[in-house]
């Protein structure tokens, strides 16, 4: 029963990321307003409904990529949307070193350059890390 459960939660994350509803946006914005699904977390106040989904999206979005569309609901470092990994994955140093890590990629890239900043200055392997990035970019 356990596992049948987590199957239909695990379909009602997908529906919630992919469509567009009456429940979807009943949920979105009662508990998402303007952060990811990915970066919720679940609180004691939250209903029962909720914190089963938030029980199993991680696992869920461990499968799966994202599309962009406006980038406002992919997070930049914590989303897979540039490949099959997390640039906080693929790029660790960088993300350790990175002021905003929980930014959209709508924030990231609302101009003509990376809208990024780093507690330090880049240098050696940092460096070469970033020019890497910008590459995928």
């Amino acid at each position: 029963m356990e596992i049948q459960n987590k199957c239909l939660l695990s379909k009602w994350v997908v529906k919630l990321c992919n469509e567009d509803g009456m429940w979807q946006e009943l949920l979105r914005n009662k508990y998402l307003t303007n952060r990811t699904l990915s970066g919720c977390k679940k609180k004691p106040t939250d209903s029962h409904f909720w914190k089963g989904l938030m029980n199993v999206k991680d696992i869920v979005l461990s499968y799966g990529t994202f599309k962009i569309g406006d980038g406002t609901q992919t997070r930049f470092w914590e989303d897979k949307w540039l490949g099959p990994i997390t640039l906080k994955e693929k790029f660790p140093a960088l993300f350790n070193i990175v002021r905003r890590k929980h930014d959209t990629v709508a924030q990231v890239c609302n101009s003509s350059h990376l809208n990024i900043s780093f507690r330090r200055n880049l240098t050696g392997n940092n460096l070469r890390n970033w020019n890497k990035l910008l590459l995928l970019y």
